[in-house]
């Protein structure tokens, strides 16, 4: 066998090695303590919350390389971001940034063959690899930061809901914890589940203030800031919460509907386009092709 093929077989294996590796930690790791309370008491909506999945194969990839991975001590921005993007985990962000990079990489290379190729110098080859690296970085970080504005605009798009169900609850009589726990487990969405993180937060002894703040950090909205500033702050003076939360939902209907008067304002201009250089061409075309004809029997 020549060399070549040895390196691909040796190459084969040790993928198919690291794959069973891999694969087998998922039946050797600790059991967590829901799966572990499980078959004997119905996990609650709380708990689940603060499960929310079941350890994939990027997890088990993480546990192997997260004590490889540098420790920065101002990866706090880093964590507000991820938060407000509905994910926890640095090492996999860092692991994922990491594969971007090395396909941005990958990218210039094959580029840069091209390049050798129509007689360039080899150094396009570390220019190519070196900006493919960073485009790669760069479109990880980019796509973050979409995530963070998608998950923002579909809270803000939740939140009159959410506020008209608290409203009902308390003024139903019901204590703003309980009416938390109302909208978790009624709605849907990452507001609601942003709620029952908090609920399980306070059922863990943290206080009322600092669970509602841990909310309007994550969610990344200004109208969810002011939301919870309106009710903590009714809670803090002993204003009536019904009333209080009555004009928040009034308030974040209003917001609702003038984003939504926004947005038809920003289509109606966009359909413009078409009707302007595809529907009005074709209109005048039709007007004036008997004319035209009239005007050629008439000539001939």
């Amino acid at each position: 066998m020549n060399p070549g093929g040895s390196g691909a077989l040796l190459g084969l294996f040790a993928s198919l090695g690291v794959l069973i590796l891999v694969s087998g930690l998922s039946r050797t790791r600790k059991p967590s303590l829901l799966e572990q309370i499980s078959p004997y008491i119905p996990p609650s909506s709380q708990m689940r919350v603060l499960h929310r999945r079941r350890p994939g194969q990027l997890d088990l990839v993480v546990e192997l390389i997260a004590p490889l991975l540098p420790k920065k001590s101002n990866s706090r921005k880093l964590e507000e971001r991820l938060a407000r993007a509905g994910k926890s985990s640095i090492d996999s962000y860092r692991i994922e940034q990491a594969l971007a990079v090395g396909f941005g990489a990958a990218a210039g290379l094959l580029l840069s063959f091209f390049a050798l190729a129509s007689g360039s110098s080899p150094l396009i080859v570390l220019v190519l690899v070196a900006v493919g690296a960073v485009m790669g970085g760069l479109y990880w970080d980019q796509r973050l930061s979409r995530e963070i504005a998608q998950r923002g605009k579909r809270i803000a798009q939740q939140l009159p809901a959410v506020a008209e169900l608290l409203a009902f609850a308390v003024a139903a009589g019901e204590s703003p914890v309980v009416a938390i726990e109302r909208v978790s487990h009624t709605m849907g969405g990452e507001l609601a589940a942003e709620f029952a993180y908090a609920l399980a937060e306070i059922r863990g002894g943290l206080s009322i203030e600092s669970a509602l703040r841990g909310v309007s950090d994550r969610a990344g909205n200004s109208d969810v800031e002011r939301f919870i500033d309106g009710v903590l702050l009714a809670i803090d003076r002993g204003t009536p919460l019904a009333e209080v939360l009555r004009s928040q939902a009034a308030d974040a209907r209003a917001v609702d509907r003038r984003h939504l008067l926004e947005l038809a304002g920003k289509k109606d201009v966009a359909m413009l386009i078409p009707v302007v250089f595809f529907i009005l061409p074709t209109v005048v075309l039709v007007a004036l092709f008997p004319g035209i004809q009239g005007l050629k029997l008439m000539v001939s």
